[in-house]
């Protein structure tokens, strides 16, 4: 068994769509750490859903762990909710932003192999 810490998710803005961030291949990934950040100019939401086994991408509500959170200008946000979080082999982070271009989001983890 090889256990690697990488950046799963390099820093990148999130999208207003349902967007796939991450999925977890060849291994089982546990979440570090995943942070968010407004840079923009007004309060935004953000929705982050995991694992999401709906293979389309598109996002289950029953796989939602962070629901429409508040993000205030110029916050970021450590996302306790998602630390420890595993997400099997297969399955993937999906994100949702409230405004374009707001968000910045990152993730660090663990993927066991």
């Amino acid at each position: 068994m090889a256990i690697t810490v990488t950046n799963i998710i390099p820093r990148k803005l999130a999208e207003t769509s349902a967007t796939i961030q991450y999925t977890a291949t060849g291994a089982t990934t546990i979440i570090d750490k995943f942070t968010v950040t407004n840079v923009g100019s007004a309060n935004t939401l953000i929705t982050v859903y995991l694992p999401n086994a709906n293979s389309s991408g598109n996002p289950l509500a029953s796989n939602t762990v962070i629901n429409a959170r508040s993000i205030g200008i110029r916050e970021t946000y450590s996302c306790p909710e998602l630390v420890g979080q595993v997400i099997p082999d297969g399955a993937t982070i999906v994100t949702t932003a409230g405004t374009a271009s707001s968000l910045v989001i990152s993730a660090t983890g663990s993927e066991i192999s």
